[in-house]
């Protein structure tokens, strides 16, 4: 091992949960890709988001005693972003770089996206997913509205390299349900992608369940968007112009006197369309009081329990 610096050049963030023995893999290839390739100072930053398995415990214990090692844990599961935006306050780096526990994305393609560093921030883009085909119709939803509410013209990944002064704007935006991409767009719009693989699920299946899926997804919609308060209010105009044309319809038929019967059916499918409209709008306005309630009371977006390892006492590799 080289002489340690102060500060490092790089930061890595990982979330993890109930990762087990692949942990040790991921560790190791990030610390020779940065030794060996970047040839840079570096620290790792292992955020354990409440994992319940024993194995996992052991194991981050052991990796914090590496020099450049740090594991924050958690005092329960705040889920995957929670535990990211944690990373993202404890990392020192000029740059922080996010990778997921489970191998499905590979350390050795840092380098393709540290040769983009002119850019704020850098994703990693899959053509292909190793994912089930749920997984890959969930993702494919997710990318459509990340464009559209967020303007994002590239597929994010869970790996991207982000500058310092991104990462020091998204932590200055207080929310307790915090979601990465609608972070980084709030303040930057540089944003590009690159090519690369997508591999296997070290664990061989997916710890993101179809819940926690939209649980991300329903912050996205309510938590850093406008989008459906905009598509309700258009609605209403919509509905309020048809509602004032067939009442000049009927005002019409009487001004001419032409004969008019009162219709049940079509009372009935107007009241039910109003009355579905009105409960729509009121349930979606519920989601926004109880996002605004949530943020009034400042419940946390994560709370740690405790920090293992000493970046402060200058454990960071230098891969000079």
């Amino acid at each position: 091992m080289t002489a340690p610096t102060k500060k490092p050049r790089y930061s890595v963030v990982v979330p993890v949960y109930n990762t087990g023995d692949s942990l040790r893999d991921l560790v190791a290839r990030l610390q020779s890709v940065f030794t060996n390739t970047i040839k840079a100072s570096f620290e790792i930053i292992l955020v354990d988001d409440g994992s319940v398995e024993e194995r996992t415990k052991a194991l981050l214990n052991d990796l914090a005693r590496q020099d450049g090692v740090m594991v924050v844990r958690l005092t329960r599961n705040f889920g995957k972003p929670g535990a990211v935006l944690c990373g993202l306050g404890a990392s020192r780096g000029d740059w922080v770089i996010t990778i997921d526990d489970d191998l499905q994305q590979s350390p050795e393609d840092i380098p393709l996206l540290i040769a983009h560093e002119q850019h704020d921030t850098v994703t990693a883009t899959h053509a292909h997913k190793q994912h089930t085909v749920s997984q890959r119709m969930t993702s494919w939803i997710k990318a459509r509205f990340d464009k559209a509410m967020l303007g994002y013209q590239v597929k994010l990944s869970p790996l991207k390299l982000i500058r310092r002064h991104v990462v020091d704007g998204m932590l200055a935006i207080k929310t307790n349900r915090p979601f990465i991409p609608a972070l980084i767009r709030q303040v930057t719009n540089d944003v590009v992608g690159v090519p690369s693989e997508h591999h296997k699920s070290a664990q061989g299946h997916s710890r993101y369940s179809l819940t926690r899926r939209w649980g991300q997804f329903s912050d996205l919609l309510v938590g850093n968007s406008n989008f459906l308060m905009q598509v309700f209010t258009r609605l209403g105009f919509v509905v309020a112009a048809l509602s004032f044309a067939l009442a000049m319809v009927v005002i019409v038929r009487k001004l001419l006197d032409i004969p008019t019967q009162a219709g049940w059916s079509s009372l009935m499918v107007a009241i039910l369309l109003i009355g579905g409209l009105n409960l729509a709008a009121i349930g979606i306005t519920g989601q926004y009081f109880i996002r605004l309630l949530d943020i009034t009371s400042k419940k946390p977006a994560f709370v740690i329990r405790e920090r293992l390892g000493a970046p402060d006492s200058d454990q960071t590799h230098s891969g000079d």
